[in-house]
């Protein structure tokens, strides 16, 4: 078998975070004389290394205009190890706190920063790459990753038996995990070990959760071992597994000029930074890489107060379907504020003309005097009942029924032509006009009336991207357009400090690191009222804070107790939404969404803080959904465990694995099996309940 050999003057380093080893090691090109990269590498500290063993490429992914590629068969297949990427280390500082920069350049002015940010609760890595063009010409980037992540092997030191695990993502479909065989993907290294292996997946466009959440982790079962990535990906992104030797590499980042039409120029004395890529390395499975990813997010963010007790919210979209009215919600009032929510959201339609829908009519955001006399008295009302109030924006388009529609010159132009998607044009933030517009559309009568809070909506995507005035490549513009649509949050948050921010995006199509890092929470899909709400809420949790996920709770007017009890319970995998039919429910049910509450609150510190033990989903088809779900989240002595039977009547038992039964929601039949230590569940069609297991006296977790 044929394997780079690190000679004695190459450059290695081995650095200890907390329990994993991260290596800087540099290796040959194989088929190039004298030339080298540094590539980056990460093992539990406790694995054993050698080096030598190891076949890294650059920890610099780049490529320029015009670059030679290093390796056969890559144009067209990767971007990945062009010339530019033989790059030599000048220095490394290690700072406190586990932050680690390395410097490296090529000896001609092209020279580069590797940030690297370790978190010692979680044991996640940050990392993020500044391009810093020290040249005396400008120089264009085709391509430069985030993060390069080499040296992943099973114990063998070779690639077989590897795992991939992803996560696809569609309208209500969001973050379902896939996971492939390598040998399946076709990369198996070939036995003359020629050619080049590599899977590339991403989103094109302003909805980075479509078609994948931008999330990947290999793993290799028979050590134990996973490595997980997780990229912040406002716009367009991608991700890579590399394979041409016996090792492969993990790479993730803004997308590149094959798959994204992005080209950067940068001038003489200029930089561009990438953003951040977060990685860690477990013993374990997707799961565990997954808590890591979500307790890092957790830890950074910082709401408002209003946030702190993951209060339970009212939207009232369910009940109007976006015809809300000021006499409608305070019917709605009425019967919301004895259950203790803390936000009451007005949803699409405030500002919807009398002979118009409310989808295309959105851009000129004028309140509709006939539904709201008096919007700012609306918002007393809600204040009155304990209750912050909440309104809809879809700030960043217009619809075809608005006057603003018609401002070709204040939207997107792709080719110098209006970007048009059906009924939707796309504002150009980057212009002061628009600014001002949205100054005067949105912020100023956020403050006038008196919100607390806004959910901030997206339906459609421009796409590849678009023109811009400095003649930037089209996936660059694309960029721009959607830091803009972040840098609102800022101004909105400036404005009003104690402003609770939603970002939604039919649901959950912006649900990405980056965008959620800068709000309070999200809509965690557009699943509405659907049967596979669970499974959904479930899979999104793997990626978002629980207290960031905001569920649908839709509750109806002569629906069973069952069905409350159902949607109640896959609502408390995050924050628990409210909508449909609260006014119109008898007393009893109106008790019985209050037990749910009740219970809600006596579980919600597993549900923020806990690590997500078990996700067992047999269900296949969602639309047909033929199965059951057992959800089970663990935080300090206890214990919360979530069963959904769909169209399934099959008994579940599950270990108690020295817990015991404190609390239950649910109307199933069960009961513990002292016997068996096991609590046994039998399943109905559409049934559902949540446990609640505190561990007992003298027992030590497992």
């Amino acid at each position: 078998m044929h394997r780079p050999r690190i000679g004695k003057n190459m450059y290695f380093k081995k650095y200890i975070y907390g329990d994993t080893a991260v290596y800087f090691v540099e290796t040959p090109v194989e088929g190039h004389d004298k030339l080298t990269t540094v590539g980056l590498a990460a093992f539990p500290a406790d694995v054993e290394v050698d080096p030598k063993a190891l076949h890294l490429d650059s920890l610099i992914q780049v490529a320029f205009t015009g670059d030679e590629a290093l390796i056969d068969y890559t144009y067209g297949v990767s971007m990945r190890n062009r010339r530019s990427t033989a790059l030599k280390i000048v220095r490394q500082t290690e700072f406190t706190g586990g932050n680690l920069n390395t410097y490296l350049t090529d000896g001609a002015g092209n020279d580069y920063v590797h940030r690297l940010f370790y978190d010692r609760k979680t044991g996640v890595f940050t990392v993020n790459v500044r391009y810093d063009n020290r040249t005396k010409t400008p120089r264009t980037l085709e391509y430069l990753a985030s993060l390069s992540l080499g040296g992943i092997m099973n114990a063998e030191g070779n690639t077989v038996g590897l795992k991939l695990h992803r996560m696809t993502s569609a309208w209500s479909r969001e973050c379902r995990l896939k996971t492939d065989e390598f040998s399946h993907l076709g990369l198996d290294m070939s036995w003359g070990r020629y050619g080049v292996k590599s899977e590339r997946w991403g989103q094109v466009g302003s909805m980075p959760n479509r078609g994948y959440f931008p999330f990947g982790a290999v793993e290799d079962e028979a050590s134990g071992l996973i490595w997980g990535v997780m990229q912040e990906a406002p716009f367009s992104w991608q991700m890579e597994v590399y394979e041409e030797k016996e090792t492969c590499s993990l790479t993730s980042g803004f997308t590149d000029f094959e798959t994204g039409h992005w080209r950067k120029t940068v001038p003489a004395g200029g930089s561009f930074t990438t953003y951040s890529a977060r990685f860690c390395v477990k013993r374990g499975g997707v799961n565990d890489v997954c808590n890591a990813f979500v307790h890092e997010q957790d830890g950074r963010l910082r709401p408002p107060a209003s946030e702190e007790e993951m209060p339970v919210m009212y939207n009232e979209y369910c009940a109007t379907w976006g015809n809300p009215t000021e006499k409608k919600i305070e019917k709605q009032l009425a019967a919301v504020a004895p259950l203790g929510v803390k936000y009451f959201v007005i949803d699409s339609g405030w500002y919807k003309p009398q002979d118009r829908g409310w989808c295309n009519a959105i851009g000129d955001w004028n309140v509709n005097s006939d539904y709201f006399p008096d919007m700012k008295r609306v918002v007393e009302k809600i204040n009155a009942k304990g209750m912050q109030a909440g309104i809809w924006y879809e700030f960043e388009v217009t619809g075809r029924d608005s006057e603003v529609f018609g401002y070709e010159e204040q939207h997107l132009q792709r080719e110098g032509k209006v970007i048009t998607s059906k009924n939707r044009r796309f504002l150009d933030l980057r212009r002061s006009d628009v600014t001002e517009y949205l100054q005067a559309k949105m912020l100023r009568p956020l403050k006038e009336y008196g919100f607390k809070y806004i959910k901030i909506d997206y339906n459609d995507t421009y796409g590849v991207g678009c023109d811009s005035a400095d003649g930037a490549a089209l996936g660059e513009g694309g960029r721009q357009v959607a830091e803009e649509s972040m840098n609102w949050y800022d101004r909105l948050k400036s404005a009003i400090p104690d402003l609770v921010i939603e970002n939604c995006s039919s649901g959950g199509s912006r649900i990405e690191p980056l965008r959620m890092s800068k709000v309070s929470m999200c809509s965690f899909s557009d699943a509405h009222e659907c049967n596979e709400i669970p499974l959904v809420a479930a899979n999104v949790s793997r990626v978002i804070p629980a207290r960031q996920s905001q569920i649908w709770a839709v509750i109806r007017k002569g629906e069973s107790s069952s069905r409350t009890i159902y949607s109640l319970c896959a609502a408390m995998m995050g924050r628990i939404c409210l909508s449909g039919d609260i006014n119109r429910r008898d007393e009893e049910k109106m008790a019985l969404i209050k037990a749910g509450l009740d219970f809600y609150e006596k579980i919600k510190e597993i549900v923020r803080r806990g690590d997500i033990k078990v996700i067992d989903n047999t269900v296949e088809y969602y639309r047909a959904p033929k199965g059951r779900q057992v959800y089970i989240k663990d935080y300090g002595e206890s214990r919360l465990v979530i069963v959904h039977f769909l169209e399934s009547e099959e008994r579940v038992k599950l270990p108690l694995e020295g817990y015991e039964l404190a609390e239950a929601y649910t109307d199933l039949n069960y009961r513990v099996d002292k016997n068996a230590d096991a609590l046994r569940i039998a399943g109905e069609n559409f049934h559902a309940g949540a446990f609640l297991l505190k561990r007992a006296a003298g027992e030590e977790g497992v």
